[in-house]
């Protein structure tokens, strides 16, 4: 398809969803919902329903807002990663924060990682399981915090970087 580029996104995206931690399928029970916005684009996707299950097309949608800007390289990103942002989204909705995440990255090809400015040699950005983000109105350390409620990863905080890092590797903050 056009969107997806060069990378095989359905091939790297079919089989059962990844277990959930509880309060995050409690959060995620009906509908997986991302309000993402990066730099002038925005996306509203609701990419899995109960009654309907995961919908290809939206999740290509995510896809391809998360790329490689850099590169112009789309990649298929992991579905947990997806799953603890979009429950992230969900508890600050029900806090009374209704805000689109700030993707300040996504994907990284190789190469653009090696020029990014302190990324780590193994980023989990290069495999599609990794973002850095932000939220307008909600600080830096209470979406940290967050982020490792649901204890699918890490989280990585940086002081005055201003954004947050959500991964799906090991288990650490």
């Amino acid at each position: 398809c056009a969107l997806c580029g060069a990378v095989p996104l359905a091939a790297a995206t079919s089989g059962p969803p990844p277990p959930l931690d509880p309060r995050l399928a409690e959060l995620l029970r009906e509908r997986r919902t991302l309000w993402l916005r990066r730099g002038s684009e925005e996306l509203r996707s609701t990419y899995w329903t109960a009654a309907g299950g995961r919908d290809q097309d939206e999740y290509l949608q995510v896809c391809w807002i998360m790329r490689d800007l850099r590169a112009d390289r789309v990649f298929a990103m992991d579905r947990l990663l997806l799953d603890i942002l979009a429950g992230m989204q969900a508890w600050l909705k029900q806090s009374g924060v209704d805000a689109p995440i700030q993707l300040h990255a996504g994907y990284r090809t190789s190469k653009t990682n090696r020029a990014t400015e302190g990324a780590a040699r193994n980023s989990r950005h290069v495999v599609g399981k990794a973002a850095d983000i932000s939220v307008a109105g909600v600080s830096n350390v209470k979406l940290a915090g967050l982020s490792s409620i649901f204890r699918h990863g890490g989280t990585g905080f940086y002081v005055g970087r201003g954004f947050v890092h959500v991964d799906t590797g090991n288990d650490r903050i």
